[in-house]
């Protein structure tokens, strides 16, 4: 996520944001934040609902984790490219910069289409705002 702190500005200047969902309890995920002094939100998904239905829940590690994945998602609510990875190798942020300011010119390569439902985004916001 560090890296993406330091390409942050670049994401928000191609248009986008950036925010993280993570499995772990509010005071957990904002301690995370402050330590590595991340500009963007950890949404809490401590249900697991949607790491489980955007399938990058890893039940084999730690009790349960997400996966590390990048997903860019258009205006209109649509999957323009996503990418599960692992711990060992990620999607660097700066690829991701170079996605967004290319979007205009030609449309990213699709891995996965998935449109979130409205619950989804509830649940999510709903377990940050427990903290």
């Amino acid at each position: 996520m560090a890296d993406y702190r330091e390409h942050y500005l670049e994401v928000q200047r191609a248009g986008a944001n950036v925010v993280a969902v993570s499995v772990d309890e509010p005071d957990k995920s904002e301690a995370l934040r402050v330590q590595f002094s991340l500009p963007f939100p950890i949404l809490c998904d401590t249900e697991r609902r949607v790491v489980r239905d955007w399938d990058i829940y890893n039940a084999e590690e730690k009790g349960g984790i997400a996966k590390p994945a990048v997903f860019i998602i258009d205006p209109s609510q649509v999957v323009r490219y996503a990418s599960v990875d692992t711990v060992v190798r990620r999607v660097p942020a700066a690829e991701i910069v170079s996605l967004l300011q290319n979007a205009a010119e030609e449309q990213p390569v699709r891995r996965k289409v998935h449109i979130p439902l409205f619950s989804e985004w509830k649940s999510a916001i709903r377990n940050i705002i427990k903290r």
